[in-house]
């Protein structure tokens, strides 16, 4: 059989502007997004699996400062819908 991967959400965590004077076009001017996640990596023929890892990342509105904005088109829906939401 294959491995299949499968990703579940624990948390999404909006934490506000880092700085409330920086301007609109700098991350720490925005919100970001702090995603905690389970992933699960399982073959049910092989008894050393299921391998399952934490991972908690971070997803700014801007690749960086003055640059251009995050692609979070390969983000969940849920996640984009809320960087929709907070970023608009």
């Amino acid at each position: 059989m294959a491995i299949t991967k499968t990703i579940e959400f624990k948390n999404i965590i909006i934490s506000p502007k880092k700085d409330l004077s920086a301007a609109s076009t700098t991350n720490d001017g925005n919100p970001r997004l702090i995603i905690v996640e389970t992933i699960t990596y399982n073959d049910t023929s092989d008894n050393d699996l299921p391998l399952i890892k934490s991972q908690t990342r971070t997803i700014y509105r801007y690749v960086a400062d003055g640059g251009a904005a995050t692609d979070i088109s390969s983000e969940d829906a849920l996640v984009q819908t809320i960087a929709g939401a907070i970023w608009s």
